[in-house]
């Protein structure tokens, strides 16, 4: 009341002096008046802050009138400026003297602090209305809380922080090491096939994988027709050696130069890298190459783009989980740029730019593809890599197991990465005489262009350089030997059309243009090319639902044929297919054939349907009859498909035809075998055996079982393994992985609540050619409850119950709660002896697992202790009630008025008092106080 008193008093005065200033008689020239604004109100209520539901701050003072738990003009309401950006979290970040960056979960901008009011009392304020339009979120007034609830909105599934990897420690876990010795994987191919014309041919390949201390070995034979017993002939032999500093290969391997001599190499190779980790081959079949070891698994590159000042713009790698591994507020430039972000072959991810207009973090964002241009040889500066190799050429002779070696050839090469743009290789090479070699590797950053030249230089220059031209609508390709120069084109002119062309500077060009439109429910791909040789080609598909239309052409001098392909999807396993085929050439032939095809959903660990099938007919200008395909892929390890037709195109004839393909692992024991031996002479792997210990040695005996409920249980160096990441061969979980050394965690959630594994972590090495065993075993888990009571009979509440093993170890505690119940959980087997407080009790005080024991066991035990503290539990009593003064609120050092809301209570204490010492003393001798 005072307040407005005053303020009514100060407003009076201001209003008579300018009744006297206007009346003086003489005309002054007065500026043009300030916009006017709403008088702050004097009154300082204290309010609470609430974010939704939740209040985040009991408390504060602003600047603001209440008439009866109503909010008076609450736009014009001012906020202390810390308090709000607190209670909507966020953070501050100084930019410079005239601009700082605020982030929330939800909110992203920047302003000016210079243009943050201040208040006399408060000090830097923020209006209700400044609230509303700068952080884009409503601000109301809640009577019955007594308190301003800021509404903020919910976040969608984008995540927050740049989340760094977590560091791998190895120090200090058990160690199971890679097999010095195995021989893991052999696979025997074969194909057998028969005609009205011919007898039985054959043709087979048998292969074998293995280790040999610490390197992989892997060997592969070709056999000829074993009916007419022709001899069998050694096509690869390679032992390889793979780690990040160096790698090592001997046999059979291709050279780090271009070839001038004829037959494959035999011989030794070594690389030695400093300063990167090299290229692995995840995933990969076939040998290994010592040009992509050569190259790095990662290196860095800048992502950048065009967005609205003000965008926030996030850089993801998972468009499901959206964990942001980059963030930035677009400025007035309107270019947002992520530098050092780690690309290449060997990182298994995708980049998406998430788009957020105005800096809403809770708005739908624009997701568009991030780009960047890659050179795979490009090393980050100052990496470096030595390769240096020696050997012979292979002459294949018909009949012989092996062949000749003749003529010697090796070289030697050094490359580092002089800058993140360039990188150099110089070297020198003897392969049918001396060559000097030189590389070079460009590629300017923030532009779409790199440029890769090789050249081996003697009295012949050989060079071959290639420039790269890859913009997002333009894809250009130059490559040159200087003695022909070949391109490649690739322009998007319109979102649906491309034009396409390919060919040599002189003698030849293919030029192409392709539609294409898809959507949920359709899809088009409309193509035709044409040749300066005067041919022409073409391919429509087609997509409407479950019905598929394939059409190809080719159009030449002396040939024309054609494709036509319609199917109908019956449900996700069965189709119905009608097929056309044209030829002219000579003579003119057709074939057309329709049947039913099936495809089980069921499919291995490797993705093959576990059943196949395909029954029709075919009416030709040869001849009609039926066709027959049966396939099966049911019986680990093994792969058999037979096939059965009467006509072909160009054909008429009875035709079988039976492929076998059986893979055998014998690795710890024979059964069936990775379908993939070629992946093994690169990389190796996890044998995991988890099962059940009934007896708890932590060996597999005979009446052990393996545990296959779950393949959810496994995290490998800080990564979480998904159960479909597991292959699963008979009896045997395999995980692949590179050759190293690595962390390996068990999730116990993955293994029954009763049994658990008997280690959590464990550092294994796994090197190429195998996969390192590692043994899980699963033993019961047994849990221990009872009542602990006093000598009178009494539950015994808070008393410290402890399983303690034959070595004097404490393997579980448990709490009591007001009943006396304990429980002592994770006891394996043995014997324990339970203690209570650090004390053995009298009578039954141990208990004993053995494999015949229920998994949840009852031992009641009585505390030898009469007194409750604090042997057993601690028992408060206050001896003289007393009643305890009201203490008040304060705020940062200042007293809070009383205010009505939270539980209707008044504080009403002029100063601050202290709360009196309350003695609490043992029951049984209230004289004696126990403490204060």
């Amino acid at each position: 009341m005072v307040n407005r008193q005053r303020l009514f008093r100060a407003g009076l005065s201001l209003s008579l002096l300018a009744l006297l200033l206007c009346s003086g008689g003489q005309a002054i020239a007065q500026p043009d008046p300030a916009p006017t604004l709403t008088a702050p109100s004097t009154e300082l209520p204290i309010v609470g802050l609430n974010r939704g539901n939740r209040t985040v701050n009991p408390g504060v003072f602003v600047r603001g009138e209440i008439d009866e738990l109503t909010a008076v003009n609450l736009a014009d309401w001012l906020l202390p400026y810390e308090a709000v950006l607190a209670a909507l979290q966020f953070t501050t970040t100084v930019i410079s003297d005239a601009e700082i960056e605020l982030r929330s979960p939800y909110k992203i901008l920047r302003l000016n602090p210079n243009d943050i009011r201040q208040d006399p009392e408060l000090g830097r304020v923020l209006s209700v209305q400044e609230i509303r339009d700068r952080f884009g979120i409503g601000v109301e007034f809640d009577g019955f809380d007594y308190a301003i609830v800021f509404d903020v909105p919910e976040l969608g599934r984008t995540g927050q922080g740049n989340r760094e990897p977590l560091p791998v420690i190895l120090d200090g876990l058990p160690r199971v090491n890679a097999p010095a010795f195995s021989f893991s994987v052999a696979e025997q191919e074969m194909t057998l096939t028969t005609d009205r014309e011919t007898d039985w041919r054959n043709r087979g390949q048998l292969a074998a994988v293995g280790t040999f201390f610490g390197s992989s070995w892997f060997a592969k034979i070709t056999q000829g027709n074993l009916f007419d017993r022709d001899p069998w002939q050694l096509s690869e032999f390679q032992v390889i050696r793979q780690r990040d500093r160096s790698d090592y290969y001997l046999g059979s391997q291709p050279t780090f130069w271009r070839d001038q001599t004829p037959g494959d190499f035999w011989g030794f190779t070594t690389i030695q890298r400093q300063g990167y980790a090299p290229f692995p081959y995840r995933h990969i079949s076939g040998g290994a190459n010592p040009d992509q070891r050569l190259q790095p698994e990662q290196i860095t590159a800048t992502i950048s783009g065009r967005a609205a000042p003000g965008t926030v713009v996030q850089l993801v790698t998972d468009l499901r989980q959206r964990d942001v591994l980059a963030e930035e507020l677009v400025d007035g430039s309107g270019v947002y740029r992520f530098n050092d972000v780690a690309v290449g072959r060997g990182v298994q991810r995708n980049y998406y730019v998430l788009l957020f207009p105005d800096g809403s973090l809770t708005a739908e964002p624009t997701i568009e593809e991030a780009r960047f241009t890659l050179l795979p040889e490009q090393l980050p500066t100052g990496a470096s890599a030595l390769v240096a190799s020696g050997g012979w050429r292979r002459d294949r002779q018909p009949g012989d197991f092996f062949g000749e070696l003749q003529d010697f050839s090796g070289g030697l090469a050094y490359r580092q990465g002089l800058s993140p743009d360039l990188t150099l290789g110089v070297g020198g090479v003897y392969d049918d005489g001396w060559h000097g070699l030189a590389e070079l590797f460009l590629q300017p950053k923030q532009t779409p262009l790199r440029l890769a030249v090789s050249g081996l230089m003697s009295r012949d220059l050989d060079v071959d350089a290639e420039m790269v031209w890859d913009d997002e609508d333009l894809y250009i390709t130059l490559n040159t030997d200087l003695e022909r120069t070949r391109y490649t084109l690739n322009w998007r002119v319109l979102p649906n059309i491309r034009f396409s062309s390919r060919g040599t500077w002189d003698d030849f060009a293919r030029f192409g243009l392709q539609y294409s439109q898809s959507s949920r429910q359709a899809s088009t791909i409309l193509g035709v090319n044409w040749q300066t040789n005067d041919q022409w080609d073409w391919r429509w598909y087609q997509r409407w639902s479950d019905l598929t239309l394939i059409h190809t052409g080719d159009d030449r001098p002396g040939l024309s044929k054609t494709a036509t392909e319609l199917s109908y999807r019956l449900n996700p396993s069965e189709f119905l297919n009608l097929e056309l085929e044209t030829r002219s050439a000579a003579t003119k032939s057709h074939l057309l054939t329709t049947g039913w095809e099936y495809r089980s959903q069921d499919r291995n660990s490797i993705g093959q349907s576990l059943w196949q099938a395909e029954l029709g007919y075919g009416v030709g200008s040869e001849g009609h009859g039926p066709y027959l395909l049966l396939g099966t892929t049911v019986i680990p390890g093994l792969f058999l498909e037979a096939r059965y037709d009467t006509v072909a195109l160009q054909a008429n004839r009875n035709r079988f035809s039976l492929q076998l393909r059986s893979s055998l692992g014998l690795q710890g024991s024979i059964g069936p075998g990775d379908r993939r031996p070629e992946r093994l002479r690169t990389q190796g792997g996890l044998w995991l055996q988890p099962f059940y210990d009934f007896n708890g040695n932590g060996q597999r005996d005979g009446d052990d079982r393996i545990y296959r409920e779950s393949n959810d249980f496994l995290i490998v160096n800080n990564e979480v393994v998904r159960g479909n990441q597991i292959e699963q061969e008979g009896d045997r979980l395999l995980l692949p992985l590179p050759p190293g050394r690595h962390r390996i965690d068990l999730e116990e959630a993955g293994f029954p609540p009763d049994f658990q594994p008997l280690f959590n972590s464990v550092a294994v090495e796994v090197i190429e050619g195998s996969y390192t065993p590692v043994a899980i075993p699963l033993q019961a888990s047994y849990t221990l409850m009872g009542v602990i009571t006093n000598a009178d009979g009494e539950p015994v509440a808070g008393a410290r119950v402890e399983a303690v093993n034959a070595d004097d170890e404490v393997i579980s505690f448990s709490i009591t709660n007001s009943a006396g119940v304990y429980y002592l959980e994770q006891l394996r087997l043995g014997r324990y002896q339970i203690k209570i407080n650090g004390q053995t009790t009298s009578g039954p005080n141990s208990i004993l697992f053995d494999p015949e024991s229920d998994t949840l066991e009852e031992l009641n035990l009585q505390s030898q202790s009469r007194w409750d503290f604090p042997g057993d539990t601690i028992r408060a009593r206050v001896v003289k009630p007393r009643k305890v003064p009201f203490v008040p609120l304060t705020q940062n050092g200042l007293l809070l008025p009383s205010y009505p809301g939270h539980g209707n209570i008044q504080t009403q204490i002029i100063k601050p008092h202290k709360i009196p010492v309350i003695p609490v003393t043992r029951q049984d001798d209230p004289t004696i106080p126990a403490w204060h």
